[in-house]
């Protein structure tokens, strides 16, 4: 007990009842994000937090935030925003927990989906800190039924996860409804410069403080990396499932029709999967988290963005049935497993022009990524449909494509670029979230790359960097680029149409038959013939058959009365 007291959490002042509920939770020794945070924040100091994904950032700010609460008053106090509802309660849930024999300390969670009179109810209450969802919380601003006049810290967790949701316009509404002099409190995985900005908005000299992957926050993740076909995936999941034994694993895909088709997928093939994705209402979700938490689904199937807030226990394993070109994104997918420094194991399946991924994740971790070849059979083919084909995120992709910015970029096909590598290039150079690319089009000599608004400035950051030995410009799309992009279409569809199977002009015969044309010779009748099997026309005009008979006359012979 006494080494406890010289590095454990008591140094930070905390009160009796906090320390003893870590101490029944056995956390006993603070993180290296919570040694540098804790004493900033609770002296009330603004704080740029960068750290990985489980790595107890948020005790680093939930512990200042109890020592500071003033459990008196009746107004919030402190506000904590994050970007998805699974996150909410489980912020609610650790606040919940360490406040348990702390008397007076009263919180509200609030997040869509959950019927509004409850949240109503708690609101009643006087909370002094309200966690919530970007959405939900500027919901209850504008109803009057949260008022944040009075608030002395803000705190944003999973920044970049908020902004790459498009949730920066709403986060300025929310500041804009607070005092000025309050204290505010960034975490992140990662420090864009969309973050930057917005800190350099809100923020009052802060302090950057950033908890590096030592060995102890890094999670002790066995990582290996799967090359095959798309069609072979699924056949390839469920060899691992049955080949390693795993009882409880986390498959994440790329889209939410992917991991819709996934799910369907492997339930036909006798799996208990649940489905986790933005697009289900509140019930499904707790349902499914539910069912995962007690066992009685074996996998979960899940998106990035619905996967903030997981926190299970015990997960055996990660497996990236789509590899994420972001390399922030596999560090969180893989901090899924291992948890509370348990061993933990990361599949990802690639296809042989995704192998460059694997080497951005290998630079991102520091840790080797090891190609292993499981036995299954490589024959069974299960191809899931393309994005495309789902009538939802098609809806959204125009939705988006409403909202774009379309850039102008002078590199292409002679710069060995294809489509999955311009991708890689403006993901990796420009910080550009995959999910935020609209669209690309590769040409011979230039390119055409659409992003969303939110991301649109990033892509300036290619300009002046060089592709082989050549030097990247960037420019919006002009009505020029885009008629040369129009132009070079029509002329490759014209010269289709005349290619032939063999790829030679179709109309050579023509050509050549139209000369001949030109060669007449009289037949002595006054009938103007064309030699070597032109069409013959008479001087009238009229065209003649191989016998100097007018062609196709019109019929003569006796009319009929019509009855």
């Amino acid at each position: 007990m006494e080494n406890n007291t010289q590095s454990g959490f008591e140094v930070f002042g905390l009160p009796e009842t906090v320390i003893r509920v870590l101490d029944e939770e056995g956390i006993s020794t603070p993180t290296e994000i919570q040694q540098k945070v804790i004493p900033t924040a609770a002296d009330g100091a603004d704080v740029i937090a960068k750290a990985p994904t489980g790595t107890g950032k948020t005790l680093a700010y939930v512990l200042p935030l109890i020592k500071n609460a003033d459990v008196s008053s009746k107004n919030v106090g402190a506000l904590v925003l994050c970007p998805t509802r699974e996150l909410a309660l489980q912020i609610g849930d650790v606040i919940k927990s360490v406040t348990k024999y702390t008397e007076g300390i009263r919180t509200a969670v609030l997040y869509g989906g959950q019927d509004i009179q409850r949240q109503l109810f708690l609101l009643r209450k006087k909370p002094q800190i309200v966690v919530g969802t970007v959405g939900r919380v500027l919901d209850h601003i504008e109803r009057k039924t949260v008022k944040l006049k009075d608030l002395k810290t803000l705190v944003l967790d999973e920044c970049d996860v908020m902004l790459d949701m498009g949730f920066i316009g709403d986060i300025r509404k929310i500041v804009a409804k607070t005092n000025t002099d309050r204290q505010n409190l960034v975490f992140s995985a990662t420090i864009p410069k969309a973050i930057e900005t917005l800190c350099a908005e809100i923020m009052n000299d802060p302090v950057s403080v950033a908890a590096e992957s030592d060995g102890k926050e890094i999670p002790d993740v066995a990582q290996y990396y799967i090359l095959l076909k798309d069609a072979q995936r699924v056949e390839c999941l469920c060899a691992l499932e049955k080949r390693y034994g795993l009882k409880k694993t986390i498959v994440f895909c790329n889209t939410k029709f992917r991991a819709e088709k996934l799910a369907q997928a492997m339930k036909s093939k006798g799996t208990e999967c649940c489905l986790l994705h933005g697009d289900l209402d509140q019930k499904e979700r707790n349902a499914a988290m539910r069912s995962f938490r007690e066992g009685r689904c074996q996998m979960l199937v899940s998106t990035d963005v619905s996967a903030r807030g997981i926190d299970v226990d015990a997960v055996d394993a990660v497996i990236n049935f789509d590899p994420p070109a972001d390399e922030d994104y596999y560090v969180h997918r893989i901090g899924r497993t291992a948890r509370a420094f348990r061993k933990g194991a990361a599949y990802t399946f690639v296809e042989a022009y995704q192998l460059a991924y694997i080497q951005a994740y290998i630079r991102r971790t520091g840790e080797e990524i090891s190609p292993i070849d499981p036995d299954f059979d490589r024959s069974a083919t299960y191809t899931l449909p393309k994005d495309g084909s789902n009538k939802r995120d098609a809806e959204a992709r125009e939705r988006d494509r409403a909202h774009s910015v379309r850039y102008f970029v002078n590199i292409g096909k002679r710069d060995m670029l294809d489509k999955p590598t311009l991708v890689k290039l403006v993901c990796s150079k420009a910080g550009v979230s995959e999910y935020k690319i609209i669209d690309v089009k590769i040409r011979d000599t230039y390119s055409f790359v659409q992003v969303t608004e939110d991301e649109a400035e990033k892509v300036w950051s290619l300009k002046g960097l060089t592709v082989g030995t050549r030097k990247i410009n960037v420019e919006v799309a002009s009505e020029e680029a885009e008629n040369k992009e129009k132009k070079d279409k029509n002329k490759a569809a014209r010269k289709k149409e005349s290619d032939g199977a063999d790829g030679r002009r179709t109309d050579r015969g023509n050509r050549f038959a139209s000369d001949r044309s030109k060669k007449r010779s009289n037949d002595g009748n006054g009938r103007d013939i064309a030699k070597d099997g032109a069409k013959r026309v008479s001087k009238n005009g009229k065209v003649l058959n191989s016998k100097g008979q007018i062609q196709n006359p019109k019929p003569r012979g006796k009319r009929t009365k019509k009855l």
